[in-house]
């Protein structure tokens, strides 16, 4: 058993023991976790502990009013109490055993009757007493536990001799000692008594009481609480009748102590073998209940003597030193008897075992042909025996299955007839015969190869030598269908094909994602700069304005100086205004939500309105404005969409016409509008002509150039939603021109729902 240091528990620690295997690890649980059922297991926990303080302060007080003569402690059932708690509910228990020996020292004092009567105890010297003493029984009752769990090897009842033996060594013995001492010792230490004839003899006294009560009270509840074991079951009429014996048998001792005090205790003896009789009968229960009789006859016949203190101390010893005596050899006799019970029950279970293995065994023998047969049947090979001269001796039917052989030849035993009977089914039926002769000819070879059949079936075969000890007699051929594998294999390799194909497009997709992400990481990097540019200036014009304001004499502030501060903020709000509307377009673009409206309209004049949006943006580039049109052209067409395209040709010319003058023509022909954007600008590399009409994408850097890269994007999309389509010709160094073509009214076009690009999605954040 393995050794181990014993240590105080906390509370809500567990620890479990196996009475063979020794000590199992404390398991730890919340004991207070949250909720209802947390707070109920709190509270049961708390009750446990409440209930054997109570208990311990109930029987502490028996054990003081039991004294005869108000000094002489006869028993000390507490101690066996808290002994039976700590090894029934653990160690962790140890606080609840601490508040009861402090409720009991504080409210019964039972270290007092050690001071000599009249002696003042103060206060301070009375409390450390109280606390000392109740921690030495704590100790002490912990250490019992640990030497009950160390040697005898159980926290429950022992119900074996030698288990007894150690139970009555160290919870009888050794124990009460250790509590008997350390309780003096902790009263030595304080100053309360002094070292010597009185103070061995309480030692003496306490060591008698806690005795009696471990050996009276903890075996009681030990056993009581447990289910029976070890010993035949009776019936409730003979229970009821012992308990009616047992308690008359009580009764007569003590009237017979009544009756006859001079004669004493010793006329209780006629009882003894009737408590030998509840213990054969009962096992440890009667032998806890006729010990609980016999200390209850013998603590009363001494409280209700008479005796001077010298006879009390006399009779004292011989009531205690009987009563370890005669309940120890009843224990004894109740676990030898359980324990010869134990060894009955298990030589008749080894008889009625013995006898059902033989009766099994005979069982097993009819049916071992029969089994055999059907395990050779119930396999998925087909199997063939054949002994040294050539015969068949063993087949199944799945080798009559796989190879078609009639039951005749089969029957008929000739190995030769089989095989040419199979030899028609083969593909290569000379290399399958030779190898045949040649594992004939080597007996003791092993072989394992694959057989090609005409019908496209593919056999795995396996031989090897029938041995029977050291001695080979035969040879067993194994055959097993493998068409189905050979298929799977050949579609799992055209799996892997495809997988292979299907992860290099999920490697393209996952670098197109990527680049998606870049250029969508580009485009917000991009339009937070564009928003944040006229933002920032008309945040200085503002301030700008309110320095005018403040600086003003009379509150006046000239016009003059007013118009260019307003005029710049709103052309910048204008510029924000533009980012967004490109942004919502977008996204209206991109979802599909885009209803065009043909409203009545002359497309000169929306033309002429977006160049003088565009008249100051175009004056700081240094470009000429002009526009050709012989006069109105009235139609009908959405204005707000044919005023962006306007405006997005017409920002892209003055941002890349490098300062040269910009022409807009604009002429209807045929039922339809054309407008043309001609800049002189940078112009653009015919490879990029379809490129820069993508969603956010430019023919020259964005560091260089500003915008979102959406303004071709959506005035090709507006375009093409009202109907129409946009061109461009251009070469670089030669600038561009952007041809528009949209119907001049919705008869000539019937407007129809913008359809969403095919192309990938702009990522968002």
């Amino acid at each position: 058993m393995p050794n181990f240091v014993p240590g105080l528990l906390l509370p809500g620690e567990r620890s479990e023991m196996d009475a063979h295997a020794g000590w199992v690890a404390p398991r730890r649980r919340p004991w207070l976790s949250r909720g209802w059922p947390g707070w109920r297991r709190a509270a049961l926990f708390l009750l446990e502990y409440f209930a054997i303080a109570g208990g311990y302060v109930l029987l502490g007080w028996f054990g003081l009013v039991s004294m005869p003569d108000g000094r002489l402690v006869t028993v000390w059932p507490a101690g066996g109490f808290a002994l039976a708690m700590l090894l029934l509910r653990g160690t962790s228990r140890w606080p609840a055993i601490l508040l009861g020996s402090l409720l009991n020292s504080f409210w019964f004092v039972p270290w007092r009757w050690v001071i000599p009567e009249g002696t003042f105890v103060p206060i301070i010297p009375e409390s450390i007493a109280t606390v000392l003493t109740s921690l030495s029984r704590v100790l002490s009752t912990v250490v019992g536990v640990w030497l009950i769990r160390r040697y005898v090897g159980t926290t429950r009842w022992p119900h074996t001799v030698r288990g007894v033996i150690g139970f009555v060594v160290f919870a009888v013995l050794v124990h009460p000692a250790l509590t008997a001492v350390t309780t003096h010792a902790s009263l030595l230490a304080v100053g309360l008594v002094e070292f010597g004839p009185v103070f061995l003899r309480e030692t003496w006294i306490w060591f008698n009481a806690n005795s009696a009560g471990v050996l009276v009270v903890t075996p009681l509840i030990l056993v009581l609480l447990e289910s029976p074991v070890g010993r035949p079951r009776r019936t409730h009429g003979e229970v009821a009748l012992v308990g009616s014996l047992t308690l008359l048998a009580g009764i007569v001792a003590l009237n017979f102590q009544w009756w006859l005090g001079g004669v004493g205790i010793p006329l209780v003896y006629p009882i003894t073998p009737f408590m030998l009789w509840v213990t054969v009968r009962f096992g440890a229960r009667g032998a806890v209940l006729t010990n609980l009789m016999w200390a209850g006859v013998t603590f009363l016949s001494m409280s209700v003597s008479n005796d001077g203190e010298a006879e009390l101390a006399r009779t004292f010893a011989q009531y205690q030193a009987r009563l370890v005596v005669i309940d120890s050899f009843i224990l004894f006799m109740a676990a030898a008897f359980e324990e010869r019970h134990q060894m009955q029950r298990a030589l008749e279970k080894e008889r009625e075992s013995l006898g059902a293995r033989v009766a099994e065994r005979t069982r097993e023998l009819a049916r071992f042909l029969s089994l055999l047969h059907s395990s050779l049947e119930s396999t998925a090979d087909g199997l063939l025996v054949v002994d040294r001269g050539g015969r068949i001796t063993v087949t199944n039917q799945r080798f009559a299955e796989l190879w078609r052989i009639p039951t005749s030849v089969i029957e008929s035993g000739d190995d030769a007839r089989a095989l040419g009977f199979v030899r028609e089914q083969l593909r290569d039926p000379e290399a399958f015969l030779s190898r045949v002769k040649y594992l004939y000819a080597h007996p003791d070879l092993e072989s394992e190869d694959e057989i090609q059949l005409v019908d496209g079936r593919v056999f795995h075969r396996f031989s090897r030598p029938q041995r029977l000890g050291e001695e080979i007699v035969g040879r067993v051929w194994s055959f097993r269908d493998i068409t189905s594998r050979r298929q799977a294999e050949a579609e799992r390799d055209r799996l892997l094909v495809e997988e292979s194909r299907a992860r290099q497009e999920a490697e393209r997709a996952f670098r197109e994602a990527q680049k998606a992400l870049g250029v969508r990481d580009e485009f917000l990097s991009v339009a937070a700069h564009e928003m944040k540019t006229p933002l920032t200036s008309m945040k200085m014009q503002l301030q700008h304005l309110q320095r005018l304001l403040v600086g003003a004499s009379g509150g006046q502030v000239e016009a003059a100086r007013l118009r260019p501060v307003v005029a710049t903020a709103l052309r910048q709000m204008r510029r924000f205004q533009e980012v967004g509307e490109q942004l919502l377009d977008m996204t209206r673009l991109t979802s599909g939500r885009l209803e065009p409206r043909h409203d009545p309209l002359d497309f000169r004049e929306v033309v002429a309105e977006q160049l003088e949006l565009h008249a100051e943006a175009a004056r700081k580039a240094r470009s000429e404005l002009r526009l050709e049109c012989t006069g109105p052209i009235p139609g009908e067409c959405d204005r707000p969409r044919l005023g962006r395209i306007v405006g997005c040709l017409l920002s892209n010319a003055i941002k890349f016409g490098a300062g040269g003058p910009l022409t807009v023509r604009l002429e209807a022909r045929e039922g339809r509008v054309r407008l043309q954007v001609v800049d002189h600008g940078i112009g653009i590399a015919p490879e990029d002509h379809e490129r820069i009409f993508e969603r956010l994408e430019r023919a020259v850097d964005s560091r260089h150039y500003g915008g979102l890269g959406l303004g071709l994007w959506i005035a090709r999309q507006s375009a093409e939603a009202l109907g129409g389509h946009i061109t461009v010709e251009s070469e670089l160094g030669k600038g561009a021109t952007f041809t528009v073509e949209l119907p001049l009214s919705c008869q000539s076009h019937a407007p129809r729902r913008n359809e969403p690009p095919a192309e990938q999605e702009l990522p968002t954040a």
